[in-house]
């Protein structure tokens, strides 16, 4: 499946924006999808059917911990726990010195209405988020008690705290490059400070965690269960069989294939070990009947997940995680012949000191490039510490991380202004609006139905993300078209795929078929009983196709998983607003404003019902306290015309 983002905030925002909670039922569409019964069978499981001498792959080898590995390897211990990746993630308390709480660092700061505080006792420490409008004098703070801080703090720090189970972030983080406490990134305060730690942000920051199967955030606990941050697993693959042959003694073997070491991995193989967290992607897709966290080094990444990103002559971003898709596009990998790679660059055990890393990075450029060959002025040279890189890898500002910087992995011989990358020429014939998504680097191993069915999927979640991409009505049409023709195929090929199923509703949704996308999402949950995320689209395209109880069974089943996620909280209210069941609907507002108090659509939703119920003075309070939670000025007069239009 696509990597599980909470984007109903969006098509809620939108659907009160237009003046409705769920969408009227449209004519329904003969049913003409196959059942989900057994079709073709899925592919195997590559740790168990992938050739390869490495003997660790396979599912049954245990991880150990990287304190197994310090007793043979103790320098490279000690220096890999100096670097990022050995830093990723720490509990609360026991990270490494970085962050300060005086006010002098923006402790508490002040965004718009809203005030934010860290709160640090020997207790723990606890993030508040409260707002000073006067009209919102009465709402409570939302206050978090984080347990996990996640970042190496090269670039700063986030936040998380777990709740039953499940996983959110903190509103707060740390920006190392101001030295300050700012809001995290990608939050919208009023509406988004409860934000889901999904699969694809654990999976990278932290050693080992196991998520519930189809859940949003949640995992099992204890949550740190092993060492916090990224070891030495995660790139040489689980050590159990190394650690017990050297153990026993026995005559060397090179190379040992009881542990992967990615120098004697093919380069597709070899840098499929960094892509696994260093490809951002646009979107992420899980093959069926797979998921990330089995990824094995020295197994093909692909055969586990789909990466797709912008069309390379489309996308000029200088994200923070996008180093493969800028360094696919650099002549110096081109000229490599695909040899050049991560550890060409990077030593993965230990970073330099400051006063080396000019000497070493310039090492690593004359491997290729010869001293001689820099024809840059020597005056030029020299003010900049003879740094090949300071010139050809500037740092740029980071386009989806606010107050943190990136280098230009594309190696321009000649950088854009203020050092970006310059702008790329649109390719003739590109759909006008709709991101051009590519299949990443596809070495052969899956078929090409299989890509077009993670293409279908990719392009469905694109759908759901139309606030976020700016998409307009007609390109979610089209992302939409172009995703049913290959998820169909997909589903008649594999009636047992879920992913391709729950893809199938989300594009349906961008439509308007919600007949076809309620009997798409109910396949899905037949397949995935227990699954959250399934469980949500089934919810959505229940209400949307007009069964509303359905959609309520559904919306009960989801906060019975997950209670203190509040898109299900928004979700049963609008629901039971659009059902005219006034005391149930301000019953379920507040059960959502006592997980997030300053969430403004549930004080709206709850206004609403309280004027239905016969209470205007309780309802305009709650009213003027939800519109002064929202900082958009658009959304909160859109807000305002719903309010108004609601209560006649």
């Amino acid at each position: 499946m696509a990597r599980p983002a909470i984007r109903r905030f969006a098509a809620l925002a939108l659907a009160v924006a237009g003046g409705v909670v769920v969408t009227g039922c449209s004519p329904p569409r003969p049913g003409d999808l196959p059942a989900p019964a057994a079709g073709e069978p899925l592919p195997p499981d590559p740790r168990e059917a992938f050739d390869t001498p490495f003997r660790n792959v396979r599912p049954g080898v245990r991880y150990v911990g990287d304190a197994a590995c310090a007793g043979c390897h103790p320098s490279i211990d000690k220096t890999y726990h100096r670097h990022p990746m050995g830093r990723s993630a720490a509990a609360v308390g026991q990270a490494g010195p970085l962050e300060r709480y005086d006010p002098e660092t923006g402790n508490p700061f002040r965004v718009g209405d809203f005030e934010l505080e860290v709160v640090r006792t020997p207790a723990g420490e606890t993030h508040r988020q409260r707002c000073t409008a006067p009209a919102a004098a009465g709402v409570a703070a939302y206050a978090v008690r984080v347990e996990v801080a996640i970042g190496s703090g090269v670039r700063g720090r986030s936040y998380l705290s777990v709740d039953g189970g499940a996983v959110w972030q903190s509103p707060v983080s740390w920006y190392s490059g101001d030295g300050r406490w700012n809001v995290s990134p990608g939050f919208a305060l009023g509406e988004r400070e409860r934000w889901p730690a999904g699969g694809d942000c654990l999976f990278c920051h932290v050693g080992r965690v196991e998520p519930v199967p189809g859940s949003l955030n949640r995992y099992a606990e204890p949550l740190l269960r092993d060492q916090p941050n990224v070891g030495c697993e995660r790139c040489h693959g689980p050590g159990e069989l190394h650690v017990a042959e050297q153990a026993a003694g026995g005559p060397p073997t090179i190379p040992d294939h009881s542990i992967v070491n990615p120098k004697h991995l093919p380069a597709d193989l070899r840098e499929d070990v960094c892509r696994q967290c260093h490809l951002g992607g646009l979107e992420r897709v899980d093959r069926p009947g797979r998921t990330a966290f089995e990824y094995r080094p020295g197994l093909p990444l692909e055969l586990f997940r789909s990466v797709f990103v912008l069309d390379p002559d489309r996308d000029a971003r200088n994200a923070s995680v996008g180093q493969f898709e800028q360094l696919e596009q650099s002549r110096c990998h081109a000229g490599s012949a695909g040899r050049l790679g991560c550890t060409s660059c990077h030593d993965p055990h230990a970073v330099p000191e400051p006063a080396d890393r000019a000497a070493f990075y310039r090492g690593r450029c004359a491997a290729c490039h010869p001293p001689a060959a820099c024809t840059a002025p020597e005056p030029a040279r020299a003010a900049a510490a003879n740094d090949c890189t300071g010139c050809h890898m500037p740092k740029a500002a980071s386009t989806n991380i606010a107050h943190a910087s990136v280098t230009n992995h594309r190696i321009p011989r000649r950088p854009g202004p203020d050092g970006r990358p310059t702008a790329p020429r649109p390719p003739a014939g590109s759909p006008a609006g709709v991101p051009l998504v590519a299949y990443f680097r596809s070495s052969g191993r899956t078929t090409e139905a299989d890509r077009e069915r993670d293409l279908g999927v990719a392009l469905a979640a694109g759908v759901y993300a139309r606030r976020e991409r700016g998409l307009g009505p007609a390109a979610v049409r089209a992302a939409a078209e172009q995703a049913i023709g290959r998820l169909r195929a997909a589903v008649e090929r594999h009636p047992g795929d879920a992913g391709a199923w729950l893809g199938l509703a989300r594009a349906y949704a961008g439509t308007g078929e919600d007949a076809a996308r309620l009997e798409a999402a109910a396949a899905a949950s037949r397949l995935e009983p227990e699954g959250e995320i399934v469980l949500a689209e089934l919810a959505e395209a229940a209400a949307a196709a007009g069964d509303r109880d359905g959609a309520e069974r559904a919306y009960d089943r989801l906060l019975g998983m997950n209670p203190t996620a509040v898109t299900h909280h928004v979700g049963r209210a609008g629901l039971l607003l659009d059902l005219g069941r006034w005391d149930r609907a301000a019953a379920a507002a507040r059960a959502g404003l006592a997980v997030q108090p300053t969430h403004a659509q549930l004080r709206l939703y709850l206004a609403v019902a309280l004027s239905r119920l016969g209470d205007p003075a309780a309802a305009r309070r709650e009213a003027e306290a939800g519109l002064a939670l929202q900082p958009d000025a658009q959304l909160r007069d859109a807000y305002r015309q719903w309010y108004a239009r609601r209560t006649r």
